[in-house]
């Protein structure tokens, strides 16, 4: 675990892209729309820039991580009507690969990369559009379901991200599926235009390759399976991360206060693992770890301690700070607000039973490892 002084590394938390045990990686900003990917060395605390020449995109600049290489976009003399160009960082090799270029007018966003090869690409002008790019054969497809690529009407974007299961690629979406029906259940008569949609959760999931053709055949509705639905507010689908190849989650039922966890093996095997009754920990608040897929149960709290079981091994713990989240089973953090209202950050080492605190501080977990942007350390 590294733990850098922002002060000495010049990047807001939200540009960090990759660490290494000897260096970071980040996006260097100039001003809004120009920038550098660079590499922090932490041995010598001196910066490299990455990229010959200036960056620039002037829309909302979103650099991806996959396999070791940045993808970003460089609009170029975008004023004089000059190209926009999609490149690839090697962070190995520190050389860039040039993927594609389009002359667009409006804005061209890279939104979403697959993997290496196939890209979401937003292009707003008159209207929002989408097309999935082919870095292979060089080819686009128009996206037809605006699910895709995050267009909900009014409400809030839907959460996708990709798995391998069984050697083959999968997108799964963790999301309210009323959001995916909800012209149906207008229809239907299930909601009016006034309800919120905030009343049943799921998880979907669809083979990467059944995407990408049915995108390349204009199909217009995506053929996600429904893997699980919850209906009523307050139940929810929390997905857990891999384990062992498998993809884990949850879901919780409020009326019974119950949760059960399963695995997929692949697309439509689905395994119950676990079931759990929360009232047996009660008094209780519980959260899921996102690094290591810990739950912890909060089942004792008073002003002189709390207590913390872990279930995932069953250790115990009393402190005076919670803790929200767990690296490696050792590095326990705790996000409070400090006497400034300034935010702060509380590192507890398990295994040396010390305790590091960070004023005006955010952190951010980057390829397995902490990093801790802060303005001062507190003794």
């Amino acid at each position: 675990m590294e733990i850098l002084d922002a002060r000495a590394l010049p990047a807001d938390h939200s540009d960090i892209l990759h660490v290494t045990p000897s260096s970071v990686y980040f996006r260097r900003r100039l001003n809004d729309s120009q920038f550098h990917i660079s590499r922090f060395d932490l041995k010598d605390q001196e910066q490299v820039d990455l990229t010959p020449e200036v960056l620039q995109d002037h829309g909302p600049t979103r650099p991806f991580v996959k396999k070791g290489k940045v993808y970003c976009l460089n609009e170029k003399d975008r004023e004089e009507g000059g190209e926009t160009q999609l490149i690839a960082i090697d962070l190995h090799s520190e050389k860039s690969e040039h993927l594609a270029s389009w002359r667009l007018g409006g804005d061209l966003t890279l939104y979403w990369v697959l993997n290496e090869r196939y890209m979401v690409l937003l292009h707003v002008d008159d209207g929002t559009t989408a097309f999935l790019y082919d870095v292979e054969t060089t080819r686009q497809h128009p996206i037809k379901d605006e699910r895709l690529y995050g267009i909900t009407e009014n409400y809030r974007e839907l959460y996708f991200f990709l798995i391998t299961l069984a050697d083959a690629d999968y997108i799964v979406c963790n999301a309210r599926l009323d959001e995916f029906s909800f012209y149906d259940a207008l229809e239907s008569g299930v909601i009016s235009p006034e309800d919120p949609i905030d009343h049943s959760e799921s998880l979907l999931i669809a083979p990467l390759s059944t995407i990408v053709t049915e995108i390349e055949q204009g199909v217009e509705h995506l053929s996600f399976r429904t893997l699980l639905r919850l209906d009523g507010e307050g139940d929810t689908v929390q997905y857990l991360g891999e384990q062992d190849g498998h993809l884990v989650f949850s879901a919780y039922s409020e009326r019974l206060n119950e949760e059960v966890f399963y695995e997929i093996k692949e697309q439509t095997a689905v395994t119950e693992r676990e079931r759990i009754r929360w009232s047996d920990f009660e008094p209780l608040d519980f959260t899921y770890d996102d690094v290591e897929s810990t739950i912890f149960i909060v089942n004792d709290r008073s002003d002189q301690h709390h207590e913390v079981m872990n279930l995932r091994t069953g250790a115990r713990y009393l402190d005076r700070d919670p803790f929200e989240r767990v690296l490696r089973d050792r590095f326990y953090l705790h996000e409070s607000i400090g006497t400034d209202a300034e935010p702060m950050v509380t590192v507890y080492d398990g295994e040396q039973a010390v305790r590091h605190r960070f004023e005006d501080a955010y952190y951010m977990i980057v390829s397995g490892e902490l990093v801790i942007l802060s303005v001062n350390q507190l003794k």
